[in-house]
Formats: C-alpha cells, sequence, structure tokens
C-alpha cells in the first residue's frame, strides 16, 4: 500500500509542476515587450556579448545609421543575424579595457512589439593604454521584440553633440 501511495504522490507532484515547468521555460515569451526591451537595454548597456547573447533572435539585425564605423569605408554600423551582431558589437568592445553605458530614460513607449526609448546616453570607458573617457548625447533606441526575442536593434545618437561636448 505504501508503495501506491508513493507512486501516486510522486504522479501527483509531477503532473503539478509540469505547467511550473512549462511557464518557466515560456516566461521570456510572455513577458512583456517594454519589460524585455529594458532587460536587454541593461545587457546591451554593459557591451558584453555573452550577456546579451541569450536576448537575440537567430534574425537579429543592430542598426545604427547615424553612426560611422571605424573601417574604411565609413559606413554606420549594421550587423545582420545573431552570429554578426554578437562578433560586430564584440569586435567594439575588445577594443576597450572597459566600456559602460547608461541610457537615462526621459520616455519610452510601445506599439505593436517595438519598443521606443528617448533618453540622454552616457558612456564611460577606458582604452587599453589605462586612459579614461567618457561622453554623451541625445539618442532614441527603438528595440522590436518577436517571440520573447529581440529582432532589430536601431540606435539613432546625436554623434554631432557628442562630438561638441567630448571637444571641450
Amino acid at each position: 500500500m505504501r508503495v501506491k501511495t508513493l507512486i501516486a504522490g510522486l504522479a501527483a507532484a509531477a503532473i503539478v509542476s509540469l505547467p511550473t515547468i512549462s511557464a518557466a521555460e515560456n516566461h521570456a515569451a510572455s513577458e512583456s515587450p517594454v519589460a524585455l526591451a529594458k532587460e536587454y537595454l541593461a545587457a546591451y548597456s554593459t557591451f558584453d556579448v555573452t550577456i546579451m547573447e541569450p536576448f537575440l533572435a537567430e534574425e537579429m539585425v543592430f542598426n545604427d545609421p547615424t553612426s560611422t564605423n571605424q573601417n574604411a569605408n565609413g559606413e554606420p554600423f549594421f550587423f545582420e543575424g545573431k552570429q554578426a551582431v554578437l562578433k560586430g558589437l564584440g569586435d567594439i568592445a575588445v577594443m576597450y579595457a572597459s566600456f559602460t553605458l547608461d541610457y537615462n530614460i526621459e520616455r519610452q513607449y510601445e506599439s505593436h512589439g517595438v519598443v521606443v526609448f528617448i533618453a540622454q546616453l552616457t558612456y564611460m570607458g577606458e582604452t587599453k593604454n589605462g586612459d579614461k573617457f567618457e561622453g554623451g548625447a541625445p539618442i532614441v533606441t527603438a528595440i522590436t521584440i518577436k517571440d520573447g526575442k529581440v529582432v532589430r536593434h536601431m540606435d539613432y545618437f546625436d554623434y554631432k553633440k557628442n562630438a561638441e561636448d567630448f571637444s571641450k
């Protein structure tokens, strides 16, 4: 009788725990786009691709049409595909001993999975030579969430204002 009771108890516990396991697996998919975008933005702000990676969809696109890249052709930052985004942002991060961003969000809204942040961005970093630097300017960031993952990150940063402030 004890064995039957034990088996019945274990079966009941397994049935009760199944929704919990399923709910945990689907947590990211059911999280609001704003909450998920904020979590991603916090991960992005570290410039550590291992922290960013779980947020990214395979079809992820990162684009900053207001930027100019460090390469010879001077094209804006544009990375398409999760691995290209991780490599592109990772290549930028390894240029510095440290680099962090801080979004002081002034306004945010969401429509159809697109979360828009209007903020003052500040950054701090240190070169590999030990030189410390900081700067900042206004930014608009639009993050598109689909099925619990980031599929697009668009930045529009005031590089002109940043350059003016940085040169003072």
